[in-house]
């Protein structure tokens, strides 16, 4: 062994051109290698066959990693709108297309979704994760089916099983797509209905049949349905019928022209049969292509360091995007097959626009040039990387492998191989680099696949994070401050296997939501996962690691997640993450712990320094010009529809500084969800509601069971009031009003011609039932003439009208007539039970 790493450190450093030596000598044996008598009978298999079999391989190795992959929020929309589609065939009820959840829904087609849709019902699958790994296969296995067209179609136009094999491999092999053909059901089915298309329009232009253009029209409707970006293919594929129109003779006209009109027609026809949505009219389509192309949700882009929105993104995004995730080789092929396509144009333009094979070529390069030209020219909203343009893919393999091609059958003495006629006789080792030249360029794409696959090996099964060399993949954390790596997140799914792991008997509740990667899990860990609808009121964070600080940041704007003036939302979760996803360096996703003692801190200093207002079930102070809601014994709702709604209306003291809609209330609505904006924590719960800044003369706030899933309560505050019961209690205390003139549930005092309620320790329900005050005069003639008859006047009121609960004491205060009375009578009662409590006295003034 000890030899054998010597001898290895020795080739490492040999000089550039002892290595160059090293090549000329054994690649001629390798030469003679491949074509041994042995290797022979491969050729007689045919090559669908042989590509067949590296489907089957890679099909193999799909359901081996089918589980590993989680799920994106696409899916479950796309299923979706699948469901209304086929519920309109079934019934003729179109309104599950114009639900209003998405205005662009309704022009998706579902020329993909609806099979898959009819394929989960057919074995009667119910369970979402039998559901949607059913759905990942069956869109795997269709990602494959483009790479065989893709082999296919460059064996039929180069010839070669070798570059077939490597167009096929680098199609298949794009780290990006791989991921992506299981989760992505829009971008990759087209991607692979598109090298499809094209491959059935080239055997459409060899075998020049009605049977063959119908062929290939229904495969390019079906590619519009998937994407609009499939018109592009329509123009094409007549503009290559007119030249052949232009080269044949009058007798081949009418045949030519039928084929053209037989390819356009299918091709409409089957966008119009398989997009139900267009049927009661088909000018929707044009409709649908704008709405798609300017889609009304906007969305934000990482690139380059800079956060873009989707309609506004430098005119370089796709192309950059482009060329830091292709695989290197590939890159490189692709390149060069584009340059000797061009080159081949523009040196004899006559004899390219005549050859049908270089007229293709031409095509595939309009592929992949014309939509960058659209996207820079028409600036659609473009988001998540280029997944949008996949589809540019299959092409761009092809014109790799024309590269491939090219290098592999240069001829000597008029091309770049002469380079080695200028090395020296003991490098070029009499001609022998000559006879090298395919097995050099053959070793190097396969050199460039295998490095490719090592990174797709390190990547899973998070492929989608792929990157190539033109960008630092080295230093940690450099590329997730730069671009979005899993703006899907779909590392969730590997975030919540940990937690459920880590704490397997506990319930967990999570923030964000993680609904689309709970529906990749077993029944019973799905039960155990609950999604927050409130950060504040989980347990644990699952947040892209370098956007937590920038995620929180945000969140601090928004009033109602401000729970506290002093507490930094960012502290929040606790700053070291308790498991990490990594990619280069770089966590692309987090699991955070809560870290309760900010939300402690907040509650202890409002309960201390804060003036209580009133106490039910919650006790509510005034604190920072704003209320806070504190409660100690207030756990989170386990379900996201568990809504728990709090009133709170505001009255000011003067109408006017209402709205006109508050004007005609009387008072500011400022209802809210506690569910959504309240910090749970350890059984507590703390809400913080910021008030207007115009004079409050009343506030009432509370809950009612009809509309709410917490229990009734209801606290009415006037602070006018208040302040009055706080200066009359103090007096009480000082001994300025005596000994109290009666005692029931409340002790009244009688002092300065007005009567006060005074009872320690109060409860909230103590002040909720309304006081009856009846007041018996010594002279009925004070009366006025409608009151005399009862012999007294009724002067009732609700306790917060009049007084405040200060700090558990409540104190209330009323004033009497003028004029001599003979008795009181006062008490509380409750309308429609009847009277709490009671008492009579006389009033000795």
């Amino acid at each position: 062994m000890g030899r054998g790493v010597h001898c290895g450190a020795i080739a490492f450093y040999l000089t550039p051109c002892a290595r160059l030596a090293i090549i000329a000598r054994v690649m001629p044996t390798l030469s003679s290698f491949l074509s041994l008598s042995h290797l022979i009978p491969l050729r007689r298999i045919p090559f669908w066959a042989q590509a067949l079999a590296v489907c089957a391989l890679f099909a193999i190795a799909g359901v081996v990693v089918l589980d590993d992959y989680g799920l994106s929020g696409h899916e479950v929309d796309q299923r979706r709108i699948a469901v209304a589609n086929v519920d309109y065939i079934a019934t003729g009820d179109i309104s599950g297309l114009s639900q209003p959840y998405d205005i662009a829904f309704r022009y998706y087609g579902m020329a993909f979704e609806m099979p898959l849709l009819l394929a989960e019902r057919a074995p009667g699958l119910q369970d979402s994760r039998d559901i949607y790994l059913a759905r990942h296969l069956l869109a795997h296995l269709f990602f494959i089916a483009g790479g065989f067209a893709c082999g296919m179609l460059a064996y039929r136009t180069l010839g070669s099983r070798w570059v077939a094999l490597f167009a096929m491999l680098m199609f298949l092999l794009h780290p990006r797509l791989y991921a992506h053909s299981f989760f992505n059901l829009k971008d990759v089915p087209f991607a692979a209905l598109f090298v499809i298309a094209l491959y059935l329009a080239h055997r459409a232009f060899r075998k020049d049949t009605l049977g063959a253009f119908l062929l290939c029209g229904i495969a390019v409707g079906l590619a519009i349905n998937v994407r609009p970006f499939g018109l592009m293919m329509l123009p094409m594929i007549l503009a290559m019928r007119g030249l052949d129109l232009w080269q044949a003779s009058r007798g081949e006209h009418k045949r030519m022209l039928a084929t053209a009109g037989i390819f356009a027609a299918a091709a409409l026809a089957t966008l119009y049969i398989t997009h139900p949505y267009y049927w009661e009219n088909p000018l929707r389509f044009i409709e649908g292509v704008r709405k798609l192309s300017q889609h009304p949700v906007i969305l934000y882009n990482l690139f380059m360091g800079e956060i873009y929105r989707g309609d506004v993104v430098p005119w370089n995004f796709i192309p950059v995007w482009f060329a830091i995730t292709a695989p290197p080789v590939a890159l490189a092929l692709g390149v060069l097959g584009a340059a000797a396509v061009c080159w081949q144009g523009i040196a004899r333009p006559i004899a390219a626009l005549r050859d049908r094979e270089t007229r293709f070529r031409v095509l595939l390069l309009g592929c992949v040039a014309l939509p960058v030209v659209v996207v820079i020219a028409l600036r659609p909203h473009i988001y998540d990387g280029w997944r949008l343009m996949y589809f540019m893919w299959g092409p761009f393999c092809l014109l790799a492998a024309v590269g491939l091609h090219n290098i592999a059958n240069i001829r000597i003495g008029m091309d770049i191989w002469k380079f080695g006629a200028l090395l020296p006789g003991w490098v070029r080792g009499d001609g022998r680099l000559r006879m090298a030249r395919r097995p050099l360029a053959y070793g190097a794409a396969g050199f460039g696949l295998a490095t490719t696959l090592t990174a797709m090996a390190a990547l899973h099964p998070h492929h989608q994070t792929y990157f190539n060399a033109l960008v630092d993949t080295k230093t940690p954390g450099a590329l997730i401050s730069r671009y979005d790596m899993d703006y899907w997140r779909m590392a969730q799914l590997q975030s919540l296997e940990y937690l459920l792991a880590r704490y397997p008997a506990d319930t967990l509740r999570v923030w964000p939501r993680t609904y689309m990667a709970r529906l990749m899990l077993p029944q019973e860990d799905r039960d155990r996962i609950i999604d927050s609808n409130n950060l504040h009121a989980a347990d644990f964070y699952l947040l892209k690691s370098y956007l937590a600080d920038r995620m929180f940041t945000k969140s601090s704007r928004n009033m109602r997640l401000h729970i506290h003036p002093r507490i930094d939302l960012r502290s929040i979760p606790e700053r070291q993450p308790i498991h990490s996803v990594h990619a280069y360096g770089s966590a692309i996703a987090g699991v955070f712990v809560k870290d309760a003692v900010a939300y402690h801190a907040a509650y202890d200093d409002v309960a201390a320094n804060g003036t209580p207002l009133a106490r039910s079930d919650f006790d509510i102070y005034a604190y920072d010009d704003a209320l806070y809601y504190l409660s100690a014994n207030c756990e989170p709702p386990m379900s996201r529809d568990a809504a728990i709604w709090v009133f709170l209306h505001i009255f000011p003291d003067d109408p006017a500084d209402l709205s006109a809609d508050g004007r005609q209330l009387g008072f500011e609505n400022l209802d809210f969800r506690l569910d959504t904006h309240a910090a749970f924590f350890d059984g507590k719960c703390m809400h913080r509601q910021p008030l207007p800044d115009y004079p409050i003369a009343r506030i009432r706030t509370g809950q009612n069971v009809a509309t709410s899933a917490g229990n009734q309560w209801r606290a009415d505050v006037s602070l006018s009031a208040r302040a009055e019961a706080q200066a009359i209690y103090a007096r009480i205390l000082a001994g300025d009003y005596g000994p109290p003139v009666a005692q029931s549930h409340f002790d009244l005092y009688l002092r300065d011609n007005a009567l006060t309620y005074l009872k320690s320790p109060c409860a909230p329900a103590d002040t909720h039932a309304r006081v009856f005050l009846h007041i018996f005069p010594t002279d009925l003639a004070d009366l006025l003439a409608d009151r005399r008859e009862h012999g007294f006047v009724n002067l009732d009121f609700q306790f917060a009208d009049h007084g405040a609960n200060i700090g558990g004491k409540c104190v209330a205060t009323r004033d009497l007539p003028s004029y001599p009375i003979d008795r009181i009578r006062t008490g509380q009662f409750v309308s429609g039970e009847g009277r709490v409590w009671g008492v009579e006295f006389p009033a000795a003034r």
